[in-house]
């Protein structure tokens, strides 16, 4: 078998993949999921006969990182889905709030304040549905 040349395992060291990683240091930053290891991170790989415990620990520990980032996102997911629920149930109590002050109102001003109520809290809760699985979320 061929040893691989120095050239071809090692090269430039950009000042891209020297960065901090930013997952410590700002956890819900846009684009984590398509972060990528360095090519040093991956060196051993060219000699695939060699073991290298530290390699192995440190694959693992980005895969448990890898992991709970999932989880964090599908449990925001969760409570996403969940909050457009009680946003649209929102609205509606306060339609419903404003429809039974109307119906007692006796003065006309009250009553037509009342009705511009419903009316609102109907257009909110109306959007908010409308809106919530437009985007592919069914509360």
């Amino acid at each position: 078998m061929e040893e691989a040349t120095l050239g071809s395992i090692y090269q430039e060291i950009l000042p891209s993949e020297l960065s901090i990683d930013k997952e410590v240091t700002e956890e819900n930053i846009f684009g984590q999921g398509s972060d990528r290891l360095a090519w040093f991170w991956r060196v051993n790989n060219a000699n695939k006969g060699q073991e290298d415990a530290w390699m192995d620990e440190f694959y693992r520990v980005n895969w448990l990182k890898a992991k709970a980032r999932w989880s964090r996102w599908e449990k925001e997911l969760s409570q996403v889905r969940h909050e457009m629920g009680w946003t649209i149930n929102w609205f509606k109590y306060h339609q419903k709030e404003w429809n039974r002050r109307w119906q007692q109102a006796t003065r006309p001003g009250h009553q037509a304040y009342a009705y511009q109520q419903v009316l609102m809290w109907g257009r909110f809760s109306q959007d908010a549905e409308k809106t919530f699985n437009g985007c592919g979320f069914v509360p």
